[in-house]
C-alpha cells in the first residue's frame, strides 16, 4: 500500500507540483545587510525552451537554488522537460530532471564548471524516450568544462562530458569532446 502511494506522488503529484512551481515567477535572496563576506543564496524560477528547427524541441521549467561565496557558486536544480521530435506522432516526453552544478571562477572572464545531470525516463510515453542519447536533448550525464569571456558577449566554452545510460549508470560510455561559442544579444 506504501508502495502504491509513492508511485502515485511519483507519477502523478509531482510533475503537477513542479509545473505549477514553474508557472510562478519568483525570485528570493537571503543576504544580510551588513555581511562583510561575499556570499549569498538565491531561489530562482525560470523557463527555456530550445528549438531545433525541422528536428524537435525541448522545454525546461527550472527550480533553482544557488549560492554564491566569493570565486565559488554551487547551485541545484530540480526541473520538468518536455522533450520531442518534430515528426513524431507520440506526444512529447515528460520527464523529470535534477542538475548539480558546480563553478570556480578563476579570474573575471574564466572559470572552471563541473556538472552532473540526471534525467528520468519518459513519465507518459512508458518509458520509451523518443531523443535517449541524442545529444542536442536533455540527457543524464556529467561533465567539467572552461569557459571564458572573449569580449564582451562572446563567450568560449571547451569541455568533455559523458551520456550516461539511466538504467545502469555506469561510466563506460565514450567521452564527448566540445567546444561552444556563444554570442549574447
Amino acid at each position: 500500500m506504501i508502495l502504491n502511494l509513492l508511485n502515485f506522488c511519483y507519477r502523478k503529484l509531482l510533475p503537477l507540483i513542479i509545473i505549477c512551481l514553474a508557472n510562478t515567477d519568483l525570485q528570493a535572496q537571503i543576504h544580510p545587510e551588513n555581511a562583510s563576506t561575499k556570499s549569498k543564496l538565491t531561489f530562482d524560477q525560470n523557463t527555456d525552451l530550445t528549438i531545433y528547427e525541422n528536428l524537435g524541441f525541448f522545454r525546461k521549467f527550472k527550480n533553482t537554488l544557488t549560492f554564491y561565496n566569493n570565486k565559488l557558486e554551487m547551485s541545484f536544480s530540480g526541473n520538468l522537460v518536455e522533450q520531442g521530435l518534430a515528426n513524431s506522432f507520440i506526444s512529447p516526453d515528460l520527464q523529470l530532471q535534477a542538475e548539480l552544478e558546480l563553478t570556480y571562477k578563476l579570474r573575471d572572464n574564466l572559470s572552471i564548471n563541473s556538472f552532473g545531470k540526471y534525467i528520468t525516463n519518459s513519465l507518459n510515453n512508458d518509458g520509451n524516450g523518443q531523443t535517449r542519447y541524442n545529444p542536442l536533448f536533455e540527457q543524464s550525464e556529467i561533465g567539467l568544462e572552461v569557459k571564458t569571456e572573449l569580449q564582451k558577449n562572446i563567450q568560449l566554452e571547451v569541455g568533455d562530458k559523458i551520456l550516461l545510460d539511466n538504467n545502469n549508470l555506469n561510466l563506460k560510455s565514450p567521452m564527448r569532446v566540445y567546444t561552444r561559442l556563444l554570442k549574447k544579444f
